[in-house]
């Protein structure tokens, strides 16, 4: 019976215990997080929901007492109390009593503060609403006044716009009566000319035939050198390089023209550029009134082929032979005599075409 009276005393006082913790917890949260803050307890919330902190600790100090006074029951049921007991009893209350006072002077410092910051930020968002309102309406004047600004220069504006485009208007009409006066003499004035120009094409044309009748009249000279000549013909080519040549098969100028000179270089006894210059004095020797002299200063000009004979300026290749000329003279290649005509050089390039 008594180890039954003890467990139960001992249960008692442990859930005390927790009761007693859980006000010291309510107190704690409700200094830290302030009044107003809800809690869920794990046992009340199933009954009550969630609660908040003020009520959460009123009913953990009355759960309190209420198991305080339960185990002191048990403790002093059918026994004398302890005065010791009843001492701790007492300090207990006591602390209790102090940690309420404690709790609500708190809740009191932190209502307090709430309600001075909220009459601050009231004074203050007061005083930025007074400021923001008279912005406002010195906006308002502003915009109002530059308003009426922009819609008198506007009127002036288009005031001005319309007399200077009337203005301008007479004024274009008078151009473009002169402009159609002067077309009109332009266009009589190009009649004219293309009656001019007309007749002298004529005239051209006739001059052309004439040219072209004279130049088929002329008899042209012949090539210097013929495909079938031998390759001895060709100036540049002794009697051992014909030598050299005929071994290799090449019996005439025709076949030493379709001759690779790369062969020619390895075959005899002249480098490929050498038989190259070889080759293009051939083909300018073929073309009616080139002679190997002239060959020779075409050569030196930049022309190697009858081909680029053909396509040549006649100013252009005068100047280059001019100058290649005068290089050979000073040298004693060549007399003065000897060195071509204008109109040599064009029968040249028409013979090559």
């Amino acid at each position: 019976m008594v180890s039954k009276r003890g467990i139960i005393v001992w249960i008692s006082a442990f859930v005390t215990f927790l009761a007693i913790m859980a006000s010291f917890s309510s107190a704690v949260l409700l200094v830290n997080e302030g009044a107003g803050t809800t809690v869920s307890p794990y046992l009340l919330s199933a009954v009550f929901g969630a609660l908040s902190t003020e009520t959460y600790l009123w009913i953990s100090i009355a759960g309190t007492f209420a198991l305080l006074g339960l185990t002191c029951i048990l403790i002093y049921m059918r026994q004398p109390p302890d005065p010791e007991i009843v001492k701790l009893l007492l300090k207990v209350g006591g602390n209790l009593a102090a940690l309420r006072k404690a709790q609500e002077a708190s809740t009191n410092e932190i209502v307090e503060r709430m309600e001075y910051d909220k009459k601050v930020n009231q004074t203050f968002f007061s005083k930025v609403t007074t400021d923001l309102h008279e912005k406002t309406t010195e906006m308002a004047s502003l915009l109002a006044s530059q308003g009426r600004s922009i819609k008198k220069i506007r009127s002036d504006l288009v005031s001005t716009i319309e007399a200077k485009t009337v203005e301008t208007g007479e004024k274009m009409s008078a151009d473009l009566k002169k402009q159609q006066a002067v077309i009109n003499s332009l266009k009589r004035l190009n009649e004219e000319n293309a009656t001019v120009l007309k007749n002298q094409h004529a005239a051209l044309e006739e001059i052309k035939s004439q040219l072209e009748q004279i130049e088929g009249t002329m008899v042209p000279n012949p090539a210097k050198l013929k495909s079938v000549d031998n390759p001895e013909d060709i100036k540049g080519i002794g009697p051992t390089l014909g030598k050299e040549l005929r071994e290799l098969g090449i019996n005439s100028v025709g076949e030493f023209l379709n001759t690779d000179p790369v062969v020619i270089g390895d075959k005899t006894r002249v480098s490929h550029e050498m038989a190259e210059n070889l080759q293009a004095t051939a083909q300018l020797m073929m073309v009616p009134g080139v002679d190997a002299d002239d060959a020779e200063l075409l050569i030196e000009s930049g022309v190697k082929s009858r081909k680029q004979l053909a396509v040549q300026d006649l100013i252009e290749l005068s100047r280059k032979i001019n100058d290649v000329a005068k290089i050979y003279v000073a040298q004693q290649k060549l007399s003065k005599d000897q060195a071509p005509t204008i109109e040599q050089i064009s029968a040249w390039i028409r013979m090559a075409k």
